[in-house]
């Protein structure tokens, strides 16, 4: 029996109402200019789009982790 929800997920991103397609912690799209609907969440659900936006702002800092 798999844990996941069955439950389909909303973009996250104030405006947004397409499905989301990955969830990922609030601290990592904190730092992006994406607005998020609500910021008392533990994760972020974010759509293609938005995804891809977030890689995008975030492509800079995520190199300097993987570094040290």
């Amino acid at each position: 029996m798999a844990k996941h929800s069955t439950e389909t997920k909303i973009c996250d991103v104030e405006g947004c109402d397409k499905e989301a397609e990955r969830s990922l912690n609030i601290k990592q799209v904190a730092d992006t200019d994406l607005k998020l609907k609500t910021t008392d969440l533990r994760s972020v659900h974010l759509c293609k789009e938005h995804y891809k936006a977030y890689k995008k702002e975030s492509k800079t800092s995520r190199e300097l982790d993987s570094v040290y």
